[in-house]
């Protein structure tokens, strides 16, 4: 029979075993992973990339989906490949509608371009040759502002020193002469009857030294006899002004002059060095000419008369600013070339000097105008 006292301590001997049992396992746990760290120190590289590895590789079973691109990289990654520039996340996953600052391009500069030679100049149909007073020649560049002279030389057609300019087939130029107090002894009559169409007279001119104003000493008889003869008339002044307010004079002194007179053919600026003597203009700029150019012609033509500027292309394109007159005023030109070489429009042309024309008794010059300023 077992007494109170044994069943006790026989029923706690079991809870003692477990827990000794309990305790010696936990340590030996302990000891081995201890063991396990400091034993294993080596391999946790590979360790860590075989879990590394583990953890990236999808298990056969599993179905792994990519976005556009990312398959690409993925398989750098696995083959350690993987470059810093393949995680372009920002082009990746970009939205498709967004607007993208596209990177200038740098053009190259361009081949330095090379000052054209004279050759190349006088065949480019681009420039044309002046020579000024001293000699110097210049090649200046033709505008394409200003318009160029359409004419077909041709149709041009000369007899006697007369010439006359046809278009299909129907003559459509007048001929014309100069006349001054040089010009000696004139009859009008022979002169009309001769084939010429209108007269250019001398007016006045202001002295190249004095700077005087002065009528032309036949002017008056010029211009009676002449209307008397059924010729059209234009007239001529020749200017040494040095200033706008010199040049508004001399248009004023001419305006005044022909009160008395209706004339259907120009009144002509004439503004040239004198050759082989010094004169009172020579001191002025390119710049003054023009602006005296043009304050002579637009006070001609506030007067109610229609102004025309003279010159040759020398003058013209080498001592004025084409572009400030040719654009406003007609040209007269003075060439006596076959063909002149001066490009713009012109609607008169001094083709011939040094010319005996019936009626006139001293050398005169033919000019051709291509407009009938009669009807203007």
């Amino acid at each position: 029979m077992r007494l109170p006292n044994d069943y006790e301590e026989g029923s706690m001997g079991t809870p003692v075993i477990y827990t000794i049992v309990a305790v010696s396992a936990f340590v030996l746990i302990i000891l081995a992973v201890v063991f396990a760290s400091n034993g294993g120190r080596g391999n946790s590289g590979k360790q860590k990339a075989d879990i590394a590895k583990a953890s990236a590789s999808p298990s056969p079973a599993e179905e792994l989906t990519f976005a556009e691109g990312q398959e690409d990289i993925e398989t750098l990654y696995r083959e350690h490949k993987l470059r810093a520039e393949d995680l372009d996340f920002w082009n990746m996953y970009q939205d498709e509608n967004a607007v993208v600052e596209a990177v200038p391009t740098v053009s190259p500069s361009p081949e330095p371009s090379h000052e054209p030679t004279e050759e190349e100049m006088a065949a480019d149909g681009k420039h044309i040759k002046v020579i000024h007073r001293d000699g110097e020649e210049e090649w200046v560049e033709i505008s394409e502002e200003i318009p160029l002279y359409t004419y077909d030389f041709t149709n041009l057609q000369i007899s006697g020193g007369k010439m006359s300019y046809y278009q299909d087939g129907e003559k459509n130029s007048w001929l014309g002469i100069e006349l001054s107090q040089s010009s000696g002894k004139v009859d009008f009559a022979a002169i009309k009857e001769a084939g010429v169409d209108f007269v250019m007279l001398k007016l006045g001119s202001r002295g190249y030294e004095s700077g005087l104003i002065s009528l032309d000493e036949k002017f008056v008889s010029n211009i009676t006899g002449a209307q008397e003869a059924g010729l059209e008339v234009g007239v001529v002044f020749f200017s040494q002004a040095v200033n706008v307010k010199e040049a508004v004079e001399e248009a004023e002194f001419v305006a005044s002059n022909l009160i008395p007179y209706q004339i259907s053919y120009p009144v002509a600026f004439d503004m040239e060095y004198i050759i082989n003597d010094n004169a009172r203009i020579d001191s002025l700029d390119v710049d003054e000419k023009t602006q005296i150019a043009e304050a002579f012609m637009s006070t001609i033509e506030k007067e109610g008369y229609r102004p025309i500027l003279y010159g040759n292309t020398n003058w013209i394109l080498g001592e004025l600013i084409p572009d400030m007159l040719l654009l406003e005023y007609d040209v007269w030109l003075n060439d006596q070339s076959a063909v002149p070489e001066y490009p713009y429009q012109f609607k008169m042309w001094r083709y011939a000097s040094q010319q005996q024309v019936p009626g006139v008794e001293n050398e005169t010059a033919y000019t051709i105008s291509f407009i009938d300023y009669t009807r203007k």
